[in-house]
Formats: C-alpha cells, structure tokens, sequence
C-alpha cells in the first residue's frame, strides 16, 4: 500500500472498475462517522466510510468476511478540524478481509497484504485505521487504533503478501 502526504495516493493502490463504485452507494449500508486517519508532519487525514458491504468470505482453514468500502478522504492541517468544512475528494472502493487469524486489504494488483494491526508502526496507522472501520463500524475505535485492535480481540499476526483471494484463505 503506498501512503505518502496526500490523501489521494492510497487510493491508486487499490483500483476498481468504476462500475462498482455505484453498488457501493447503496442506502442502508452500515457507514461509519467520519474520523481522523492520521495526522503526521503537519497534515491531518480525515476519512469518510461512506459504504459498506459484504462481498465474500475466507474458508474453513482461514475464517472472515471479505469487505466492500468506500472511502473519501480530506486533509487539513489540524486533527480537530470539523468535517463539515473539509474538502472531501470522491468516495473511492478499498477492500478489506476482515479477520482475527489473517486480516488483510486488498492492492490495486489483485494481492493481499496481511496486516499486523496491534503493532504501532507510524506508516500503518492509516491503514489499520481504515480497516478497524471498515471491520467493525459499530466499535469505538478512538485516537489508538493499535489498541482498539488489541481490545477487539487481535493479536500480532504475519504482514505477508498473498498472490489472490485463495492464497490469502488457504491454510
């Protein structure tokens, strides 16, 4: 995933026909509030969920739901800036496999990078934010998400890349 000083990079590492982008939109998907991503060097990226939908699932050996979102993101320079001011860019698709034995997102190449969502590292905080949200919309999340991670249940686990969908499932 490449997450550099704006808010539009990550969203080149996870590319999706813009035809699904509509079914994304659908009413009644569980969204989360809009919530601060990230803050480093004086810029501030703030997220939006603006969908949410269950698109599959792992196996037997690697259990979790494969999972839909679409995200708009906006900087500022300030963590506590109200969302209602910001420019939000367009809701972009970023898939998520939400799972406790191997949770991972999706690359723009088809791949899977495994997340270690419990191990503070400044360059995932952005991503494990996103997907504690996209996981669990219903939980409090707060300013740590390492620790949320933790309090949800997770614990350390691999950062591998896996080839597809079968690979990241398979024992």
């Amino acid at each position: 995933m490449t997450i550099t000083s704006t808010a539009n990079t990550y969203r080149s590492a996870f590319p999706l026909p813009a035809l699904l982008l509509p079914a994304l939109l659908l009413p009644g998907a569980l969204m989360a509030a809009p919530y601060l991503g990230r803050c480093q060097m004086g810029e501030c990226i703030h997220v939006d969920q603006v969908s949410r939908q269950v698109v599959g699932e792992g196996s037997a050996a690697v259990p979790g739901d494969l999972v839909m979102v679409a995200l708009r993101t906006a900087v500022s320079a300030a963590p506590e800036t109200d969302p209602a001011t910001l420019d939000w860019e367009a809701p972009a698709p970023v898939q998520f496999f939400c799972s406790e034995t191997r949770p991972a997102f999706r690359a723009g190449d088809g791949s899977y990078q495994g997340l270690d969502l419990v191990t503070p590292v400044g360059a995932t905080t952005l991503v494990t934010a996103m997907y504690l949200h996209a996981c669990h919309p219903e939980a409090e999340i707060g300013e740590d998400p390492f620790a949320a991670a933790a309090t949800l249940g997770y614990g350390a686990t691999g950062t591998e890349v896996f080839a597809d969908h079968n690979a990241l499932t398979a024992r």
